[in-house]
């Protein structure tokens, strides 16, 4: 596991909970957005953008669009890795992507596209993706 992870600068870990599970006794797709919602918000702390009070932040990673391939069915009780990164910066977006590892399958079961777009609280209105920002991304994706 540790091998297909080493790409990754920020993984997140996961308990699969016995909840997670729906009637047809597999993990239930939303629940790996909500997983996804946890990956995207490490990641953005892994370079100190985001603070749980908004009030503290110049501009704010909000989630403009997302998707889910899933490609293997999970059930409890399992531990999922998942490692964000970024793939893309456009003018007024930034595209991760996440890619959740199942422990007790040893393999990639879902990835997730999540198009991030940035908020200015000031203005209120959707702001381009500062420099600062890319230089944070770059600095942490050794680019």
């Amino acid at each position: 596991m540790e091998e297909l992870l080493k790409e990754y600068k920020v993984v997140s870990t996961i308990k699969v909970q016995w909840g997670d599970m729906d009637a047809f006794q597999h993990v239930n797709n939303v629940v790996y957005v909500r997983w996804g919602e946890i990956a995207r918000i490490d990641y953005f702390n892994a370079f100190g953008v985001f603070s749980a009070d908004p009030g503290k932040m110049e501009f704010a990673p909000i989630l403009g669009f997302q998707s889910v391939k899933y490609i293997a069915p999970l059930v409890y009780p399992d531990t999922i890795q998942i490692g964000t990164k970024t793939e893309e910066i456009k003018e007024d977006r930034i595209v991760l992507k996440s890619f959740y590892y199942s422990e007790s399958q040893q393999k990639l079961v879902a990835v997730k596209t999540h198009e991030v777009i940035i908020f200015d609280y000031k203005t209120q209105k959707k702001i381009p993706i500062p420099k600062g920002l890319i230089l944070k991304i770059n600095n942490l994706e050794g680019l």
